[in-house]
């Protein structure tokens, strides 16, 4: 019997998967003709849209979250531009996806606009009265919509962190970058050449003022589990490449929250929503660790919208490098890191990996030796907040944001007025 080479059968295993990845795509793409069918005229661009600012996003449903982390300050910044007098209607949101533009008109009263084609979003982008657009990734559509001159393009990113994307060389495509705080700044100007450190605003992580209330997933759960201290547990997935792989849950994860239920803790694990997307190990190992929380009294599996409660009822967080770690420092309670497994994954030195006590891949540390640790620097929580993220009082960090934008649309203004007259 002849065999196939097994260079000629991985190509057939290519082949296969990329088949399945080509009939994904069209299935997705007929669902998205089928919404965008179905739309209501309304989500289009109108002729009398009057935004002064605006967020695109070009992504699909399963990237969404980036977006609704800023639904909120978007919201107040509308506030703001309305008390101003500058249009009924001040700010909007332009989207790709017919799907995404239904799924947010349910959850924000922003008005929500639409358009598939160049067309409609050459309507968007050089309306008249626009002057600041936000992005809260850098996904790859974002550069169809920076190519528009008239409005002033702004980074937000999704999240404050340490991971290789946030140094990006795509920040120079934007007019400004709104940071978080002084280490964001540091590390853009550090590795970045040429960077303009003048376009750089501290706005710290706006989101964190929202006000916030207990959720009755949580009470349900305190009313009968009501002793032990508290770990949130959160992870971050896998990444879509070896850099971006900071994700240790397949390595850990269950060796984490068992030794956390064992050591007497009541454990809040909130797994990133991207886990498994791209290595279904990792999915393996999150159902474990599902069937280990469900079975456990003292184990909350936490699938609520945000991240933000979980602040005021945990005692110390365990995470990875992703956003829920520097988001946490706003707490100034304890921190432990879980460094990355992957040797690949991209960290930069001097960050929160070294300096906080931190779970490393070559075993050998206990977690909870790892807390006691944590708990003992009675300071250090306090200082990495305000390096991290700057005055993080009560409403400091979305007023910070709200100026910082109306500064950026002031100056547009003023830019192209000088230009007409020019």
């Amino acid at each position: 019997m002849t065999t196939l080479p097994d260079d000629l059968s991985h190509q057939a295993i290519k082949g296969v998967n990329f088949a399945q990845s080509a009939a994904k795509l069209g299935a997705r793409k007929f669902r998205d003709r089928i919404q965008e069918s179905r739309l209501p005229a309304d989500f289009y661009p109108q002729a009398t849209d009057e935004f002064v600012a605006a967020s695109y996003f070009g992504m699909g449903m399963d990237s969404v979250y980036q977006l609704e982390q800023w639904i909120w300050p978007f919201e107040q910044l509308e506030a703001e531009l309305k008390d101003l007098g500058l249009s009924d209607h001040p700010f909007g949101i332009i989207v790709r996806s017919p799907i995404v533009a239904k799924h947010l008109s349910k959850v924000t009263h922003l008005p929500v606009r639409f358009s598939r084609l160049t067309r409609g979003l050459d309507d968007f982008m050089t309306s008249s009265s626009l002057r600041a657009v936000f992005y809260v990734n850098q996904g790859t559509p974002n550069f169809q919509a920076l190519r528009y001159p008239g409005p002033a393009h702004v980074h937000l990113s999704h999240g404050e962190s340490e991971k290789i994307s946030m140094i990006s060389n795509q920040l120079k495509a934007y007019d400004y970058v709104f940071t978080a705080g002084q280490a964001a700044r540091d590390r853009i100007e550090r590795t970045l050449f040429g960077i303009d450190v003048a376009n750089m605003l501290d706005v710290g992580r706006p989101q964190l003022d929202r006000p916030r209330s207990i959720p009755d997933v949580w009470h349900e759960f305190a009313a009968t589990e009501s002793d032990g201290r508290v770990v949130f547990f959160a992870p971050t997935w896998e990444g879509d490449s070896e850099a971006m792989a900071y994700g240790s849950l397949v390595h850990n994860g269950e060796a984490v929250v068992t030794s956390l239920l064992d050591a007497g803790y009541r454990v809040i694990f909130r797994p990133h929503p991207r886990t498994g997307v791209m290595n279904h190990d990792f999915a393996k190992a999150l159902e474990t660790i599902e069937d280990i929380i469900d079975s456990d009294p003292r184990a909350l599996l936490d699938r609520t919208p945000d991240v933000s409660w979980q602040f005021d009822i945990a005692d110390v967080a365990v995470a990875e490098v992703s956003s829920v770690a520097y988001d946490w420092l706003s707490s100034k309670k304890p921190l432990v890191m879980v460094e990355p497994h992957n040797s690949g994954a991209e960290v930069l030195a001097g960050g929160l990996l070294d300096s906080c006590p931190r779970l490393r891949p070559e075993g050998g540390d206990d977690i909870v030796d790892l807390i006691a640790q944590a708990e003992a620097q009675n300071d250090a929580a306090a200082r990495l907040s305000d390096h991290y993220l700057g005055d993080t009082a009560p409403g400091a960090q979305i007023a910070r944001y709200v100026e910082s934008s109306k500064i950026v649309i002031e100056r547009r203004t003023e830019e192209r007025r000088l230009k007409l007259e020019a």
